[in-house]
């Protein structure tokens, strides 16, 4: 175990699955990300990550991992308490992280405030941009034309493969862990032509609202009809949305729908190249900032 000595104390790290959700909730609420005890559930059963801890265990730093392949992973949930930034808490803890997959590219998205410290740890980049939405979702919009052979059903678990394959094609890696846990406990839709599945739409509970993505279609208009069928179950709650758009006819949708942007982060890398889709199928919106 490495230790870091900040001002009179030392910090130990921990396996971040060994610290009580309720108490990962209490730092990221510290720093302002509205990260609630459920979604850091669900993130630790989709990554690996490290906790630091004070003398008197107080979780004051995290720090995580999400590899899809021993070639590629994201980085993401890097928090530290606002007492100890600055102090060189978060470079430590994530040099211990990533040193367990030396060779993989890495991706993760920085907040501007991230994004010089991410720089210092050889990560670059700063043309893409990932765009935070949250507002109450209301399902105002007229629904978009669909084709005739075109429709909108429910996925499900059963659909894995098909729903795995798109994504891998739009993605460049396979994502199927996180895919299959969205799927289990959580609801999708996808539009299907005929028999096959040409788009998807997942979405979760976070605390006191709902997180929808990734978002994976051919096209802005099926993207745009999957995420307004999400947002007729949901009028009037809590809605928040990782888009990869800076505009176009999704950014008019999500406006007219009542949400806005609340933060814009950076897309950032290290040890490039990263995947890359070979399909048709395209990103709209993330499966969240740290897992992309």
């Amino acid at each position: 175990m490495e230790l870091l000595k900040v001002d009179s104390f030392e910090l130990r790290t921990v396996d971040i699955a060994e610290v009580e959700a309720d108490h990962l909730h209490v730092l990221s609420m510290a720093v302002g990300w509205r990260y609630h005890a459920n979604e850091w559930c669900f993130l630790r059963q989709c990554g690996v990550g490290l906790a630091a801890l004070d003398e008197i265990d107080r979780v004051v730093a995290t720090a995580m991992l999400f590899p899809y392949d021993q070639a590629f992973a994201t980085l993401g949930m890097v928090i530290v308490s606002p007492r100890l930034q600055g102090q060189g808490v978060a470079p430590w803890l994530v040099r211990q992280l990533v040193a367990r997959y030396p060779a993989a590219a890495l991706r993760l998205n920085a907040t501007e405030v991230s994004r010089r410290l991410f720089a210092g740890l050889g990560f670059t980049g700063d043309t893409e941009r990932v765009h935070l939405l949250r507002g109450k979702a209301r399902c105002t919009a007229e629904a978009p034309q669909l084709g005739k052979k075109q429709r909108i059903e429910p996925v499900s678990e059963h659909h894995l493969p098909a729903v795995e394959y798109l994504d891998r094609t739009a993605f460049g890696v396979s994502r199927r862990g996180v895919l299959q846990r969205l799927l289990r406990e959580n609801t999708g839709y996808g539009l299907f032509e005929a028999d096959r599945l040409a788009a998807f739409a997942l979405r979760r509970a976070a605390g006191r609202g709902h997180i929808i993505g990734p978002v994976v279609a051919e096209g802005e208009a099926e993207a745009v009809a999957l995420v307004r069928r999400h947002f007729a179950d949901l009028d009037g709650q809590l809605v928040r949305l990782d888009a990869v758009r800076d505009d176009g006819v999704l950014t008019d949708f999500l406006a007219q729908s009542g949400l806005v942007v609340i933060e814009t982060l950076t897309t950032m890398s290290k040890n490039a190249p990263q995947p890359a889709g070979s399909g048709s199928a395209g990103i709209f919106a993330l499966a969240g900032p740290s897992l992309c």
